[in-house]
């Protein structure tokens, strides 16, 4: 069953009750969580139980050039934790955003991405993170509960078959979990 909160936020306690409930009933047994300076990973590591964790941060220079959002402190707590860390290049960004950026010109990247940002911008999280995983060879083509949300904390859950950024179009967005309503 599907639980949808009214508006964006961070409903981290409750995604992962949503998340550890799945497992139960699952042979699910890897949890992808997007994760910006660690908060939500570490949420995720002292609460998910019985599944590999693996925390996707935003890749360097997203903020400002060559600085890292997620603390070194974080990283080595988190890794403490049993969770594995991947720091990428955004799925859904790359390139094709220097060139909206120097240029006016929408790529195909983005494109997909604000599509996806019609189910909220949680689903495109969790869409790209599990793209992220597969490309740095973190997971199986199995299914996946990929966790992602709208600014601080979670509000979305997705049961995910990962693929490649190569093989986009063979994702499959299985089962939504949670997610926001109102966004």
């Amino acid at each position: 069953m599907t639980v949808y909160f009214e508006k964006t936020g961070n409903y981290s306690e409750k995604v992962f009750e949503i998340v550890n409930q799945k497992l139960k009933e699952s042979s699910i047994d890897t949890v992808i969580v997007a994760t910006t300076k660690g908060q939500t990973a570490l949420y995720a590591a002292e609460n998910v139980k019985n599944a590999r964790i693996i925390a996707v941060t935003h890749q360097a220079g997203f903020r400002s050039p060559g600085e890292m959002e997620i603390s070194e402190e974080m990283i080595i707590s988190l890794k403490e934790k049993g969770v594995e860390v991947l720091t990428a290049t955004h799925a859904l960004a790359g390139i094709d955003r220097a060139i909206r950026k120097k240029h006016g010109t929408w790529q195909i990247s983005e494109l997909i991405a604000e599509t996806l940002r019609i189910f909220g911008q949680g689903t495109k999280v969790a869409a790209e993170i599990v793209l992220m995983a597969a490309d740095a060879g973190l997971i199986k083509m199995e299914d996946v509960i990929s966790v992602g949300g709208t600014g601080r904390g979670a509000d979305t859950a997705w049961v995910i078959k990962p693929a490649h950024t190569s093989t986009f179009f063979d994702l499959r967005m299985k089962e939504l979990l949670c997610k926001p309503r109102d966004f």
